[in-house]
């Protein structure tokens, strides 16, 4: 498990995926709700599985031996390792020989069905995101006074 006020290498590119999921979608639509568009970020493809190799690994190497890994995972974090140990067994027949820490990164560098996130917290992410990049383009060209 990440530490408090640790960063993932990848979050850069998993708040650029979500704001343009809610891009995309607010885009399309005539009147703006925010649970629902939220309900269709996280359940539109993802760019790549959000996880780490070395935890995606990990997880998947306790389920390969029959541990209960996923017993005390939130919902969505247990279906994404799901989704995941279903392609490593479809790879491992493919690929006998690749070690699993392979074929695990190959498989999360690979694209996503979903977010595998809850609606609250992509809304939450994208409400800071959305935020900060207001705050940016107001410290970069600042109103003049009159």
């Amino acid at each position: 498990m990440k530490h408090f006020g640790c960063t993932l290498s990848f979050s850069d590119m998993r708040d650029n995926a979500l704001l343009a999921a809610y891009r995309k979608l607010t885009h399309q639509c005539r009147f703006i709700l925010n649970f629902e568009i939220a309900e269709a970020i996280v359940n539109s493809p993802a760019p790549r599985f959000w996880v780490s190799e070395e935890r995606a690994t990990a997880v998947i190497s306790l389920l390969l031996r029959g541990k209960p890994a996923l017993a005390r995972m939130r919902p969505t974090k247990r279906e994404m390792f799901s989704e995941i140990l279903r392609r490593v067994r479809i790879a491992r027949t493919n690929s006998p020989g690749k070690p699993l820490s392979y074929i695990v990164n190959d498989i999360i560098h690979s694209p996503a069905p979903k977010f595998y996130m809850a609606p609250s917290s992509a809304l939450d992410r994208i409400f800071k995101l959305r935020k900060a990049n207001r705050n940016e383009r107001l410290q970069r060209h600042p109103t003049n006074p009159r």
